[in-house]
């Protein structure tokens, strides 16, 4: 229990120092094997192992599939279609973020690139429409929380590879109600804003001819989510040939439809997929390296018993994860806390039979919360700084969406048949 809490302590004073998270994990384990009389050969071995796994090559696959939709034009389609669908109600700019969050989470699958994609194309405009720049950004931070939520998702994926024990595909269909009820929910608190503020609403009106034009448009961006998760589910592709299908569907587009990319941006999609697969890579090789000490060290039985000495209750349980999950996500960022995290709680989640499935939404939903939250906060610190506003103000004008967020956790988390209905209709 010693070197459980000495390990702790080097990682948590490495972080404060502002050591990059997988560096300050790598060096916190590489001393723990020194101080346990495990050989630096046995640490290269399991930073080794930790990578050689065949279902890592899905997630640059799909990091770039969502680097070349960003890039070729897709965005400016979804928000065409948002503005015809949501944009003539009374703060129909809000509505418009939010939605078109849900429609780009289901092509990016990243919080932090929904946050900085739509905020540099709706922040400004929204602060200028509205003169509140806190509100828009903070629309904005919180509702790229469903990106991660709404298939295809990157964390997700993240999340199957490290615990081992579901499918991607029954992940991405329970995402599917999870992520419209955040959505459902932005949009009420926003509805309710909108009214005490007496937000004013967009009157242009559309013609025939361009509401078509719109949808037609609309649907060549619509198409790659449900062609990647639909293969996926239907069990025709992997989810690592699913991000194949996505690459050469994003160039298909970008050069022959909207002819928006360009070699120069797909060179640059490229090298922004090597940056963060680097570092997802990075995380994924010294977690393997960290779970295996801690499981010479005990630290799972330790855990087990701990837990099940206070209580032998699922839906404790559950939320003493939550609790635990959203005190980490303050402070350390949704993949890399996955990556750590995972490996350890999902079997000792399945002693208390939850389902897998359940516990992965709520360890994805409960994570991306982190995003919002301060100190780290990182969709906070991009929104605000793109509105030129102090994250403190953003961060109070979020509670109310935060709360809302909070909500559907809580349904996740203790009424799990509201979603998982879904993937149960598709045999998993």
């Amino acid at each position: 229990m010693g070197t459980l809490i000495a390990f702790a302590l080097l990682f948590l004073i490495l972080v404060a120092i502002a050591v990059p998270v997988a560096f300050a994990l790598g060096v916190a384990t590489m001393i723990m094997f020194l101080v346990s009389d495990h050989s630096l050969q046995l640490y290269a071995q399991r930073l080794w192992t930790g990578l050689d796994k065949f279902t890592l090559v899905a997630i640059p696959f799909f990091i770039l599939a969502g680097e070349l939709m960003s890039g070729s034009g897709i965005l400016n389609r979804l928000l065409e279609f948002a503005r015809l669908i949501v944009g003539r109600v009374k703060g129909g700019l809000l509505y418009i973020n939010i939605l078109v969050s849900m429609l780009f989470g289901g092509i990016n699958g990243s919080a932090v690139a929904d946050t900085s994609a739509i905020g540099s194309l709706l922040i400004k405009a929204t602060s200028k429409e509205y003169d509140d720049p806190e509100l828009a950004a903070a629309v904005t931070a919180c509702s790229s929380i469903v990106g991660p939520l709404i298939p295809p998702s990157l964390p997700m994926l993240i999340y199957a590879f490290a615990a081992a024990n579901v499918s991607v595909a029954g992940l991405f269909l329970a995402g599917i109600v999870p992520g419209v009820a955040v959505g459902i929910a932005l949009m009420g608190v926003t509805w309710r804003i909108s009214r005490k503020r007496m937000l004013p609403a967009d009157r242009r009106r559309y013609t025939a001819r361009e509401v078509g034009r719109i949808l037609l448009r609309f649907t060549t961006a619509a198409i790659l989510p449900l062609i990647m998760v639909a293969g996926i589910v239907g069990g025709m592709v992997t989810p690592t040939e699913a991000g194949c299908v996505g690459i050469v569907y994003a160039l298909l587009v970008g050069f022959f439809v909207t002819r928006e990319l360009t070699p120069k941006a797909v060179y640059a999609a490229m090298r922004r997929t090597v940056l963060v697969t680097a570092i997802v890579m990075l995380l994924v090789s010294v977690g393997n390296a960290s779970t295996w000490w801690l499981t010479i060290e005990g630290v799972p039985i330790i855990l087990r018993d701990g837990f099940t000495s206070m209580t032998s209750n699922p839906a404790v349980f559950l939320f003493l994860m939550v609790l635990l999950y959203l005190f980490i996500g303050m402070f350390i960022e949704q993949a890399a806390a996955m990556i750590m995290l995972v490996p350890v709680f999902a079997p000792l989640a399945a002693r208390y039979d939850v389902d897998p499935i359940h516990f992965g939404l709520v360890t994805c939903l409960s994570l991306a919360l982190g995003l919002v939250t301060p100190p780290v906060g990182l969709c906070l610190f991009v929104a605000s700084g793109i509105a030129g506003s102090p994250i403190q103000r953003v961060f109070r004008v979020s509670i109310p969406y935060i709360a809302a967020i909070a909500f559907v956790l809580l349904v996740v988390t203790f009424l799990p048949g509201s979603f998982l209905w879904l993937p149960r209709l598709f045999g998993f």
